[in-house]
């Protein structure tokens, strides 16, 4: 955390699943797709075409109506991550599951965002005659990233005028010479769930962000060292305080 208090944005990963309730064989796509056919089938990877594009639409409309303090603009990403679909060259994919990971600012929780996204995107169902009938299904979050591609990370937003971080950053001026500037994390850690929970909480740590997760990660000794040391006065002095 660069040893700034940071709050953070929020992310959430969820998986959108568009399936026919009928299998049709590849020599059938003809009369799915021309006048004449006869028949009311679709290939659930052209009809995600359709929900990916949506998705495209909502994230700029985010970009250009939400904006928050400490964050670039179109932070609020929704990144189409992982994609599968179809069974076989053989027949038109019956079901296709798209997993994307959409980002929020911290005015808003996940379930806000979540219902933001499902509406939209029941909406461009609704305006397609084979989604109408159709509609896609949806799961968020789950145990992990690894285990289930499925995680959430609430958001975390930050009291300036809180005794903790007036504490904190003072601490941090003593030691080190110059308060520090309070900022947002650009990526996503645990700590929102404090926030989730009504915990007052804020990020601080020594080193850089592209360290995170890098091949070989290290901190800096001396910014560890300081860190140490900022932390050690924080904790005496907070848990000593006047009741």
């Amino acid at each position: 955390a660069d040893l700034e208090p940071q709050g953070q944005g929020g992310a959430i990963t969820g998986c959108i699943t568009v399936e026919s309730p009928q299998t049709f064989h590849d020599a059938m796509r003809s009369r799915l797709i021309h006048a004449g056919g006869g028949l009311f089938g679709a290939s659930a990877i052209e009809k995600m075409m359709k929900i990916i594009a949506g998705l495209q639409d909502l994230e700029r409309h985010w970009a250009v109506t939400k904006s928050y303090p400490g964050f670039p603009p179109g932070t609020t990403t929704i990144n189409p991550a992982v994609i599968e679909g179809g069974r076989h060259p053989a027949f038109i994919a019956d079901r296709c599951a798209l997993w994307c990971t959409v980002h929020f600012y911290p005015d808003q929780t996940y379930e806000e965002v979540v219902a933001e996204v499902e509406d939209h995107v029941r909406r461009v169902a609704a305006a397609d005659p084979w989604l109408r009938e159709h509609p896609p299904t949806f799961r968020w979050g789950g145990r992990s990233m690894l285990w289930d591609k499925g995680e959430i990370f609430p958001a975390l937003a930050l009291d300036p005028e809180h005794p903790a971080m007036q504490l904190l950053r003072a601490t941090h001026a003593a030691v080190a010479g110059t308060p520090p500037p309070i900022t947002m994390s650009q990526t996503v850690t645990d700590g929102g769930w404090l926030g989730w929970a009504g915990i007052p909480a804020v990020i601080y740590g020594p080193g850089a962000l592209q360290e995170a997760h890098a091949i070989n990660e290290s901190v800096a000794v001396a910014d560890l060292i300081l860190y140490s040391k900022v932390l050690a006065r924080f904790i005496a002095a907070w848990c000593n305080r006047p009741r």
